[in-house]
């Protein structure tokens, strides 16, 4: 299945070599300079991608684009909480039943191959930085608005299914229920005060503790958690007839 953006055939072979060398080398090696109507500059330097400092540099490239600094995504940590989230809350069910399956490092690896599309075929409204997160892949180098531009071709599916990691490998349901919740684990992550748990936040709900302020909860004016609030609920009429 072939999906990739419409393009010439040099520039498709360059991206699909590129795309063996990060799906079979564990990262991209000395790359040569590819031709000049590709327009692309990939780093002469070795990328890992499959590491924990790199997946690690993906979601805080992530998590920054959705709610940039200053209190944003990263001040909060909230890298850690999307990587954990993946790989203690995610259930896919196969031959085997129904199964958590760690997917922090597959989702990392899609983000990098779209954003590494995105790259090789010029469609990049900026110059990607590989010294923006050094441990960072494709995805970590392009700017904010370009790594939405990544996760759009994601959401529309238009990278080559095959080439995907497994789960994701021609798995169309999951590739876009994880696309959807990656921006709803920022938020989570954000309004729920994970951050406030310090020491506690990466252990199980039933071991949390807050050990901050809730200063995000201030910051938008929200009282807490209450049995009840006061809402809406009709006005009293004063004369009813049929």
């Amino acid at each position: 299945m072939d999906k990739l953006a419409g393009s010439n055939q040099p520039q498709k072979t360059h991206f699909l070599e590129q795309l063996k060398n990060l799906m079979c080398n564990d990262g991209f090696e000395d790359y040569a300079s590819p031709s000049k109507s590709t327009e692309v500059n990939l780093p002469l330097q070795t990328i890992s991608t499959d590491s924990n400092s790199n997946t690690r540099a993906t979601f805080m490239a992530f998590a920054d684009a959705v709610i940039p600094s200053t209190l944003g995504a990263l001040d909060l940590q909230l890298d850690n909480y999307i990587i954990w989230t993946l790989d203690h809350f995610v259930a896919i069910e196969g031959d085997w039943g129904v199964k958590t399956v760690p997917l922090s490092s597959p989702t990392a690896r899609i983000l990098n191959i779209a954003a590494l599309q995105l790259i090789t075929f010029g469609n990049t409204k900026d110059s990607p930085n590989f010294f923006t997160y050094p441990d960072g892949g494709p995805f970590a180098a392009l700017s904010p608005s370009d790594r939405f531009e990544a996760i759009r071709l994601l959401e529309n599916l238009q990278v080559d299914l095959e080439v995907l990691p497994s789960p994701y490998r021609n798995n169309i349901g999951l590739i876009n229920n994880i696309v959807t919740s990656l921006h709803q684990m920022v938020m989570f992550g954000y309004y729920s005060e994970w951050f406030s748990l310090g020491s506690t936040r990466l252990a199980y709900p039933e071991n949390h503790r807050i050990e901050r302020e809730r200063f995000v909860w201030e910051k938008v004016d929200y009282p807490g958690p209450s049995y009840g609030y006061r809402a809406v609920r009709g006005f009293l009429v004063e004369k009813f007839s049929e």
